[in-house]
Parts: C-alpha cells; structure tokens; sequence
C-alpha cells in the first residue's frame, strides 16, 4: 500500500527552547489511520517488552518489509486496545513525540513543528512550557540518540551501495515503493532484525537476550564489520 507523508505538511518553526504543551485526554484518535514507522531499536523494544525474538514480532507485527507497525482493518494501530495503548511503556518515537514532528537537516540543524490534529481530538495544546519540556516528559532522549546512530549506519550502508553499484541509487524510490507492497510480515532487510543479525536464540520461555544498549551496541558493530568486509573486497 501506499503510505502518506505526514511530516511533508508540517511547518517546522519551532525550536527546543519555543513555548509548548500539550496535554493528552486519551481520546485515541490519534492512534486511527496512520502509518507508524519503527527503527531496529524500536522493533526490539516492542518485541522485548512482548517477551518475542525481532523476527517474530517484525512476522506478527509489521507490515511493508518489517518499516511499519501493522493496522487492523478499520484503521486503527494494532495496539489499540479499549483502554489506549496496549505498548504504551515501549511505543515508538513517533508516537512519544505526538503531536510534533521533528526534523534533522543534513547539517545537523534541529527543529520542531505541528502534526494537524484530529479534528475531534480532545488534547489541549497550549504554550505553558516549552518543546524541552515536552521531550524530557516523553522521555525522548534516548530514542533521539538512536535514530542519530542508526542513521549514521543507514548513511554508510547507502555510501557502500554508491560505491559498489552507482545506478543502484537511481532506483531507491522504486525499491521504497516496492517495499511497502510486500506482504504483512515479511522481512525486506536482514539488517533489521537485531536478534538474527546478533544470532541470538531467543527463547519465549525464559525471555533471555541481551540487554537492549548491548544488543544494540552489537548489531551495529556486525553491520559496520559487513560493510568494512565489502569495502575491502571492493
């Protein structure tokens, strides 16, 4: 399916330091008809926080090759439950930072803007704190580090493809697009799925694994050791 670019409508005029608040009354209007797109490390915190493996949750979970949570028929997010979010502790960046968006120039740049809202929503937005305020309530330090890591694997799995094949770049949209048509469940990319590229035999029955900073931590290592493997055969 075709998923829609939320953040492509959103003017990002806010900093850290600009007046914000918002308050949610868990109307759960938010969590209807939107793609909700997760990194390896929010897979494995979901999937740590369901007692599964990354591959039996990006199987039972996720849709368009293990990038999107996956939605129930009439829209809403599969972990919608009667009384709200049934991952609550454990939901992805994108939720935690509802109704902001945030957006990293290539430079490093930071800003904040405004997701339209639901046209019923009962949260109340207002400016009784600031955008740092809202980020530490949210506890979005550490999901902000991740994506700063991961998408610095990202960026050099994108130059070592550059590097092998050039052509290949002109044809990352059509692959994009390809991606989010492949059947819920399936796996587009070996590298997100933590718990096998760290070949880690998890076991439902005892819920062992690393830690999540140590399986982190190794995933991203066995990735960059693939990369400096190619660049040396190359």
């Amino acid at each position: 399916m075709a998923y829609g670019d939320l953040v492509s409508r959103v003017d990002f005029d806010m900093k850290r330091d600009s007046p914000f608040s918002y308050a949610c009354h868990a109307c759960k209007r938010c969590c209807r008809n939107k793609a909700i797109r997760v990194s390896p490390y929010e897979i494995l915190r979901l999937a740590r926080y369901l007692g599964l493996s990354t591959r039996q949750f990006i199987e039972t979970h996720t849709e368009a090759g293990g990038t999107v949570l996956r939605s129930k028929e009439n829209g809403d997010c599969g972990f919608l439950g009667e009384r709200g979010c049934s991952v609550h502790p454990d939901r992805p960046l994108v939720c935690r930072i509802y109704p902001l968006a945030r957006w990293v120039s290539p430079d490093g740049e930071e800003s904040f803007g405004h997701l339209t809202p639901h046209p019923k929503t009962e949260g109340v937005y207002g400016i009784a704190g600031t955008v740092q305020d809202y980020l530490d309530h949210q506890q979005l330090a550490t999901f902000f580090d991740m994506s700063k890591r991961y998408g610095k694997l990202y960026q050099k799995m994108v130059d070592m493809l550059e590097k092998l094949d050039p052509e290949e770049l002109d044809r990352r949209s059509d692959r994009r697009a390809a991606i989010d048509e492949l059947p819920t469940g399936t796996l587009a990319s070996m590298w997100v799925d933590i718990d096998a590229t760290n070949g880690l035999n998890f076991s439902d029955s005892d819920g062992s694994g690393l830690a999540i900073d140590e399986a982190v931590a190794a995933h991203i290592r066995a990735i960059e050791a693939w990369l400096d493997s190619l660049d040396a055969a190359s």
